[in-house]
Order: C-alpha cells, then structure tokens, then sequence
C-alpha cells in the first residue's frame, strides 16, 4: 500500500492525538522506501482496549504478545521483540508528522528490524541504512 492510502484509513479510524503511531513497515512506505503491505499502530493502551471493546480481533503470539487487527491495521500496545523492548510512550511522543498522522522514526524502526531479524526485516535493515545514507551525503 502506498503512504497516501494508509494515511486515509488512519485518519477515518479517529484515533486520538498523542495516543498511537505507525510502525512496523509503514514508517519505510512514508519516506518512500518501499510500500507497506499492512498498517501496524503502536497505541497506548487505553486506545488498545477501546479498539478491542468496539470488537477488533485480538491475536496472542506464542511469545505471548497481543495484537489486534482488523482490515489492514495490526495494534499492538506493546512492541518488545527480542532484545527490542521500547518504552512504547517515548515511541509515541518522538513520533513524527507525515501526511497528518504520527509515524515511528526510521531509527526506531531499523532497530526494531535488527531485533527481529526475520529474512524480511534484514531486506528492509538494507533499504533503511542505504537510505539514511543517501540522506546524510
């Protein structure tokens, strides 16, 4: 999905200012690094409950994590992944602007991909130093 149509779904959600973010690959498809095939949102966990009580599906990971998705969001309250394990208001807070709608820096991103490090995430480690790279030449 491109940026642009991940931001309109966002914003129809009415999610509240200072409460969520973008993450996972979104923060990539917003500096036009490669598009998002999913829209995931670290929330606070106020925000989390009211989506689960208007009856998004709650997933449990076998490591234990609790994700909800409904359509193409994934929301998770939470975002530790291995030795990954961020204060997820500081996330929110340092979060910036794009299109209208906060997004998770790059940095945060590249370290929580280093975490995972799933085969697609080592892909997306590439595309984001190569990038930061080009941006600070």
């Amino acid at each position: 999905m491109k940026f642009e149509e991940i931001a309109e779904k966002v914003k129809k959600l009415g999610l509240p200012a200072g409460k969520y973010a973008l993450f996972g690959s979104v923060p990539l498809s917003a500096h036009s690094i490669r598009e998002s095939n999913d829209a995931d949102i670290i929330a606070t966990q106020d925000v989390y409950d009211a989506l689960k009580a208007k009856g998004w599906n709650e997933k449990i990971y076998p490591d234990g994590r609790r994700m909800l998705d409904s359509d193409c969001f994934e929301v998770g309250a939470e975002w530790t992944y291995g030795s990954y394990n961020p204060d997820p208001a500081r996330l929110i807070a340092e979060a910036e602007t794009i299109e209208g709608v906060p997004v998770v820096r790059l940095e945060e991103v590249l370290k929580w991909k280093k975490a995972f490090g799933r085969e697609k995430d080592l892909r997306d480690v590439k595309l984001i130093e190569a990038y930061m790279k080009r941006e600070t030449e």
